[in-house]
């Protein structure tokens, strides 16, 4: 029989057909993010043209844009041509909403470039990553800003609380997290660990930033900032824990520089915590971590270990983040001198 409907091969073609299909549904949820589709509706039931005139948009796509975000549950009719927000998009989409993800969409467009450009990468014509800064008029602090918050939104999606299952603080005092970005870790870890202080270190522009995010999540008095360069800077002294999150990107990352920083900043018997994008040691997956690998770069959990080990820590520990997340996280206890 020529055609079939069930079969391996078959389940193999469809699942290749749904990876292919997956960047347009991804693709349609950036630009209705980034264009204030979602805003425009807000908490109100409104047509396309209404949007489209409130954002300076084009009615008939913005039309055509709501049928794939009602088939992905963002948006519902709401009688005649109105439309409306789920309870979804809600708590998702509208700024100020708790696990509001508009700027982690936002980043995700900055790195399209990247993808969009791939081939030419492959063939040798192109390489690296160009940031949407490069190829399109914007201000770079924008695009810094929507970077850091990106991370933040993905530390509300769970993974912040996920972390703080996976780390053993008690008893601990202080904590340094090392380009902590807006500090959600740290603000995380506090609120597990109440007798915990925590300060983010990270460049001026960043630091701003996360003074906002910890204003705003009231942990001010618990986590602290500190502005600095981890290139030039050391990151304290006599401290319980060190923080490396996310920020150890494979070999051109000075991972083996920030380690030896982060041990002569412990107190002997201080505890390591490093979460990143960390391959199988063939680099034959989890797949999320491969993919991080072509863009950026990534480590593989044996290579990350050996690492934390050269620079002078025992007891090491790895627990795995869940699937959606791509990262581990390693714990790694400073040896007694």
């Amino acid at each position: 029989m020529i055609f079939r409907k069930s079969g391996r091969e078959v389940r193999w073609a469809n699942e290749l057909g749904e990876l292919s299909w997956t960047y347009r549904a991804g693709r349609v949820v950036q630009v209705a993010s980034t264009t204030g589709i979602f805003e425009g509706l807000g908490r109100r039931a409104a047509t396309a043209a209404e949007v489209a005139r409130h954002r300076g948009l084009d009615a008939a796509m913005v039309e055509k844009m709501l049928y794939p975000l009602a088939a992905m549950g963002l948006v519902r009719r709401a009688g005649g041509r109105r439309w409306r927000l789920t309870r979804k998009a809600a708590a998702t989409m509208l700024p100020g909403a708790p696990c509001y993800q508009g700027n982690m969409l936002a980043h995700g467009g900055q790195v399209w470039p990247f993808w969009s450009d791939l081939e030419e990468a492959v063939r040798g014509r192109r390489g690296g990553w160009r940031h949407t800064s490069e190829v399109e008029p914007g201000p770079p602090a924008r695009s810094h800003r929507d970077f850091i918050l990106a991370m933040h939104d993905m530390a509300m999606a769970g993974r912040a609380a996920e972390l703080a299952d996976r780390v053993d603080l008690g008893g601990r005092r202080t904590l340094m997290d090392i380009g902590g970005g807006p500090g959600s870790y740290a603000i995380a870890l506090c609120e597990r660990y109440p007798g915990l202080a925590a300060t983010v270190f990270d460049l001026p522009e960043t630091i701003k930033i996360a003074r906002e995010v910890i204003a705003r999540l009231r942990m001010v008095g618990r986590v602290g900032t500190v502005a600095g360069d981890w290139d030039k800077d050391e990151f304290g002294e006599n401290v319980d824990a060190v923080l490396l999150s996310n920020i150890m990107h494979g070999p051109t990352s000075g991972a083996e520089m920030k380690l030896r920083k982060a041990c002569r900043a412990l107190a002997p018997g201080g505890l390591l915590i490093v979460q990143d994008f960390l391959m199988s040691a063939a680099k034959t997956g989890p797949l999320i971590p491969a993919l991080f690998n072509l863009m950026v770069g990534a480590f593989s959990l044996p290579e990350m270990v050996e690492r934390i080990a050269a620079a002078g820590f025992a007891r090491v520990r790895v627990r795995p983040m869940p699937r959606h997340v791509g990262t581990a996280v390693i714990t790694a206890v400073k040896e007694s001198t």
